[in-house]
Parts: structure tokens; sequence; C-alpha cells
């Protein structure tokens, strides 16, 4: 580990997908000031929510859901234009989203290999668990035994890094019937539980995946809770939020 690659993480809970969002952005304002610090992590869960990619416009998105938005909202799920890359994706309980909030230059690589740096940490946990993850050469994300588990999109302004990862743990993969996700019509998404049959703990898996991290970065990685206190709404319950299900 480099220490002059510091890197602080935090573990959010449950954060709605707007004051993450704000967060993100505030976040990566301070760490274009900062000289001793090389970025943050943040580790959370999102109510139901569709976030679509800055390609799909707002008055066009019959291509990226199979069901109206008024339907959506009528099952309290949000719906957001976000300025990532990708197309459309669901965030909800179960699933572990990773932000990554990092300066490029610090760590030296461009930003297509840091997408490559993003699933191979996913990849590395997953074989870890015992499960044979890969790429799609055709897609980004995580794939397993041909299905998506992973999703990742991210937007890097001024190289510095936002957005990132959506890990499916035990999500409710019915949402995933109501999009067409990442853009790929006949794409199937998988969770661990699916594939395992076991709900691992989200503490116990953010603590195998900063591993991942450090190795796969070189990061030296500090606890940071002072954030969290301000993301309004957030809790860190270990057991994340109720369970959603599609009604």
């Amino acid at each position: 580990m480099d220490e002059r690659l510091r890197v602080e993480w935090l573990n959010l809970g449950v954060v709605d997908y707007e004051d993450a969002g704000e967060l993100q952005v505030r976040l990566s304002r301070d760490l274009s000031n900062q000289s001793n610090l090389s970025g943050y992590l943040l580790f959370l869960e999102h109510p139901p929510t569709i976030t679509l990619g800055y390609s799909i416009k707002e008055n066009d998105t019959k291509n990226c859901l199979r069901v109206s938005e008024e339907f959506l909202r009528s099952r309290g799920v949000k719906i957001f234009h976000t300025d990532r890359g990708g197309k459309a994706t669901f965030h909800g309980p179960g699933q572990l989203v990773i932000y990554p909030i990092l300066n490029l230059n610090r760590f030296g690589i461009s930003s297509r290999f840091y997408v490559h740096k993003l699933e191979q940490v996913v990849i590395n946990w997953l074989m870890f668990k015992g499960l044979p993850a890969e790429r799609n050469p055709d897609y980004p994300g995580v794939w397993v035994h041909g299905k998506k588990i992973a999703s990742v999109g991210v937007r890097i302004e001024n190289r510095i890094s936002r957005h990132g990862i959506a890990l499916n743990l035990w999500t409710d993969l019915n949402y995933f019937d109501l999009i067409v996700p990442c853009g790929i019509k006949d794409c199937q998404i998988v969770s661990y539980f699916q594939l395992t049959g076991k709900r691992v703990k989200m503490k116990e898996t953010i603590q195998e995946l900063l591993k991942e991290f450090e190795i796969e970065f070189g990061m030296s990685l500090n606890e940071k809770d002072d954030y969290a206190k301000r993301v309004e709404g957030g809790t860190n319950d270990d057991q994340g939020m109720a369970d959603a299900r599609v009604v």
C-alpha cells in the first residue's frame, strides 16, 4: 500500500439517490483542493430507484423502460436522469452500491483502465467467494455464467471520478424486468443470493471489498464517519433496509 494514495471510506447505510449524488459532488469538490488525500470510497444501499445514463433523453425512455414512468412511481420506484455513462439500471435493497471518488492523476491511470480496475475488484471478490466471475468483451460490468451480477457506470470530471459499482447481493431481481438493463435487450441479471443461496452481511462484504480495493489500486484506506452524519435520511443498519418487492 502506498501511503501517498490515502483514501477515506464511509459506510453510509441506506441513502436516497439524490442525497448520495449531492454528497459525491461535494466530496469531489473537496478532493480537488486536497493535497494529502487521494479519494473517498462510499458504500451504501438505495431505496428502489431506477437511474438512466446521460445518453438517454428525458423525453425518450421507451427503449430503456418496459413500463411507464407513472407505473413505476405508483409502485414507489423513483426515477433519475444522471450524468453517468451507461443506460438504465436498478438500485434497491440488497444491492451494495460503491461510489469511488478518486483523483485519477494520483493513481496514474486512464479513464478506461480505471473502469477495468473497478471490474477487477468485483471479479476478485466473487472469485474469493468461489464464483467464476468474468468480463463481457462487449459490455461493461461483471458477469457470472453469462448473467450480469454487477453494473459499472462512471463519470470523470477534471480527472476525479464519481458514480461507480452496483453489486447484486440479495436484490429483488424482479425490478430488472421493468427496464432494459444497461440497454441490453436480452440481458439476464443475477444476484449472489440466487447463485449461492447465501445472504451475506453488508458490513462483512464491505470489509472484504476494501481489501480488494487496497490490492487492486494500491491505496491506503482509513475509515471516516463524520460525512455520514450529513447525509439526510441515512441509516447504518447491517441488515440494510427492509426488503422491497414488486407488487
